[in-house]
């Protein structure tokens, strides 16, 4: 006689297991990884862990570079910032958004290109609780995604505004990603948030000028019109320059640097305690 059959909650924890220790996996690898490695390491088939691969990446928990694998996505850096230390390059920049937000009295946040979207990573204030590190929004949404698509190549730039617009507004979008491109910066009005205006600057690799991220400085609208958004440009871009170098290395196209991004700055903390 066969034994009891298991219930459906009895399987369960391993489905929701499985993400999970695929990216904690990858996150202590050095990056990016192939499948292959990532399948053989967390004991899954190959089409197994390529499923979980692809819904991580869905959401933006890990990101594909293409034939060279798979590494951490911008969500998991901004997961990591909230839960453990901050990890060392967001420790760099956050002296550079604090300066920017007590600067413009304003509001001063940094965001990472995760696939289609941006990711807000690291904030700095002037009024509480606009800052919400995790929030996630297309690329064709608000000056810190529009400047990144504006930069993007322009196939890959095509194709998010292909997905994300249509018609009249699709031609309008790509008039105004023209702009920032001769400009370089965006500007909002009253998008992510009523009476909220904004401004927003490129992070962009060094060898290839693709661009990895953005900051951009927001406060209400009668605070900051056009002309006094404007006035900012020069600092904004200023401040994105010299943090650039330091994202290139580690986040650029080129980087051959090893990227243990959930790991690394608790293996720190974990030696100092030691020592």
């Amino acid at each position: 006689m066969s034994g009891p059959r298991k219930s459906p909650k009895t399987a369960q924890p391993d489905l929701l297991r499985r993400p999970l220790l695929v990216l904690e996996t990858l996150a202590a690898m050095e990056q990016p990884a192939s499948l292959l490695v990532i399948a053989s390491a967390v004991g899954l088939s190959k089409a197994g862990a390529y499923r979980v691969l692809r819904a991580l990446q869905d959401e933006g928990y890990v990101d594909h570079a293409g034939r060279r694998g798979y590494r951490i996505g911008s969500r998991s850096i901004a997961l990591a910032s909230l839960v453990g230390p901050r990890p060392a390059l967001l420790q760099r920049a956050r002296p550079v958004l604090s300066r920017l937000a007590a600067m413009a009295q304003a509001t001063a946040t940094m965001h990472l290109r995760s696939g289609e979207h941006r990711v807000l990573v690291l904030g700095a204030e002037q009024q509480p609780k606009h800052v919400h590190i995790g929030e996630r929004a297309p690329l064709t949404s608000g000056c810190s995604g529009r400047v990144i698509l504006a930069h993007l190549p322009t196939e890959e730039a095509g194709a998010v505004v292909a997905e994300h617009t249509s018609g009249r507004s699709r031609a309008k979008l790509e008039r105004e990603l023209d702009i920032i491109r001769t400009e370089g910066y965006a500007l909002s009005f009253s998008e992510n948030r009523p009476s909220f205006n904004g401004i927003g600057a490129a992070l962009l690799d060094l060898d290839t000028g693709y661009p990895l991220g953005s900051i951009a400085i927001a406060g209400p609208d009668e605070q900051l019109p056009e002309r006094a958004l404007r006035t900012l440009a020069a600092p904004l871009i200023a401040a994105c320059d010299g943090l650039a170098p330091h994202f290139s290395a580690l986040l650029g196209p080129n980087s051959s640097a090893r990227r243990e991004a959930l790991d690394v700055t608790i293996q720190d903390l974990v030696a100092a305690v030691r020592g």
